[in-house]
């Protein structure tokens, strides 16, 4: 008989005396069990990240692209040196791919009111759907996860991820939260 996914991970994941495993008393975390995370999170980001790929590709775009729907349709009315600064990438890298969500009717760009040297980034409706249909898969992946392993665990790994956030990502998150 097929072994569940939960059952996979409890063979794969804790089949040493591991510190996640808790087959020891042991609390130290060992360079092992810091490999299997970042190895587990390389690869489901690039399945996730597949899931949008061929979406994207069928549009001509590619991840930074998703990027910036991401900003725009999420936090609309981010200037462009915000989006800048929390893509963590230069003008020069956005400023194609930025054109071409204009030019395709996904994004816009606004002056901004408080200051008008500034440009905002906006999602039209157009770029609202096509954001909504790359997210569909992904969706699709977590919510599966998250009914095999249950609520508590996905709130651990909420913790977890909170954690391993830069304090400046944890702060932007924060700050949106309040407006």
């Amino acid at each position: 008989m097929a072994k569940s996914v939960l059952e996979e991970a409890e063979t794969y994941l804790f089949r040493d005396s591991s510190w996640v495993g808790g087959k020891n008393d042991n609390d130290a975390v060992t360079n092992g069990d810091l490999f299997q995370t970042t190895e587990l999170m390389f690869l489901a980001y690039l399945c996730t990240a597949e899931d949008t790929a061929r979406q994207l590709r069928d549009n001509k775009l590619g991840r930074i692209h998703h990027r910036l729907l991401y900003v725009a349709v999420k936090k609309p009315g981010k200037t462009v040196g915000e989006v800048l600064s929390f893509l963590r990438v230069t003008n020069q890298n956005i400023h194609r791919p930025l054109g071409d969500l204009v030019e395709q009717g996904f994004v816009e760009q606004r002056t901004s009111a408080a200051d008008r040297r500034k440009r905002e980034l906006h999602a039209t409706k157009k770029g609202e759907e096509m954001f909504e249909e790359l997210m569909r898969l992904q969706y699709a992946r977590f919510q599966n996860a998250y009914e095999t392993v249950g609520k508590s665990a996905v709130r651990d790994f909420w913790r977890v991820l909170w954690c391993i956030l830069d304090e400046s990502d944890r702060e932007w998150l924060l700050r949106d939260r309040e407006n």
